[in-house]
């Protein structure tokens, strides 16, 4: 069946995102007081994708989902934001929780699969959800994905996702399919923080085209209020990146 299939292949990913996740956050980032004090000196630089669409942030509610590290929404929480985290890595929220309390700031961080958010009783609770590069690909069922989403925001409440370009993902980057249109699922590494360290794991990945995005969201029923598309890190002649801004 494919919900067995989906729950499968999400064991297999929260496997991956746990295995020596912690320390290979320490590895990158010395420790969690050392990159709080980064932060806490210079949160526009961690929310530097982000900020230009947020607007003011003080005493909103935020999700910040898929969150990882924490590094977002502790960033977000310093300048007066009130911020859930929704990820279902330990690794990653050991490391965030750590974070937060060197940085001197409250976070809520949730221990679960986004697609069962439904359980944690904050629907239409939102006033933002937060979402930055690498979320997407992890899903099978991106319709759900969004529905969940459009579930968890304030009537009116933003959904703001900085994502990897699906060009990028799918045609130029290493481990992608190579080719725009193929739905199947690709086996490669979990991201390792420290480039020079080992393999992590694998996960499995499902690649979307830009239409799969723009259409689940809108069935969902958000309203699109800007896509903007960014230059490729190393390529600047391909998109890199994408920015989409909508509305519940």
């Amino acid at each position: 069946m494919a919900n067995d299939t989906d729950e499968t292949i999400a064991e297999a990913n929260r496997r991956a995102w746990n295995a020596q996740r912690f320390d290979a956050w320490v590895s990158t980032f010395d420790s969690p007081g050392a990159e709080a004090r980064r932060i806490v000196a210079e949160p526009e630089r961690v929310l530097r994708r982000l900020l230009p669409y947020l607007g003011e942030v003080t005493g909103k509610r935020i999700c910040n989902v898929q969150g990882s590290h924490g590094r977002i929404a502790v960033a977000l929480a310093h300048l007066g934001a009130d911020v859930l985290v929704i990820d279902f890595s330990e690794e990653n929220r050991r490391f965030a929780l750590e974070l937060a309390a060197a940085a001197g700031v409250s976070i809520d961080y949730a221990l679960c699969d986004i697609l069962k958010a439904g359980e944690l009783g904050r629907s239409h609770d939102f006033d933002m959800l937060v979402l930055e590069l690498g979320i997407l690909h992890y899903h099978r069922d991106l319709d759900r994905f969004f529905m969940v989403m459009h579930e968890l925001a304030a009537d009116g409440g933003m959904l703001l996702l900085n994502e990897f370009h699906p060009v990028q993902r799918k045609l130029f980057w290493p481990e992608g399919p190579h080719h725009y249109f193929q739905t199947d699922l690709v086996e490669a590494d979990v991201p390792n923080p420290n480039n020079s360290g080992t393999s992590l794991g694998k996960c499995m990945y499902r690649f979307w085209t830009m239409g799969d995005i723009l259409t689940a969201a809108i069935k969902a029923g958000f309203k699109i209020a800007k896509l903007d598309e960014h230059p490729d890190w190393a390529d600047p002649t391909i998109p890199g990146s994408f920015t989409l801004m909508a509305h519940a």
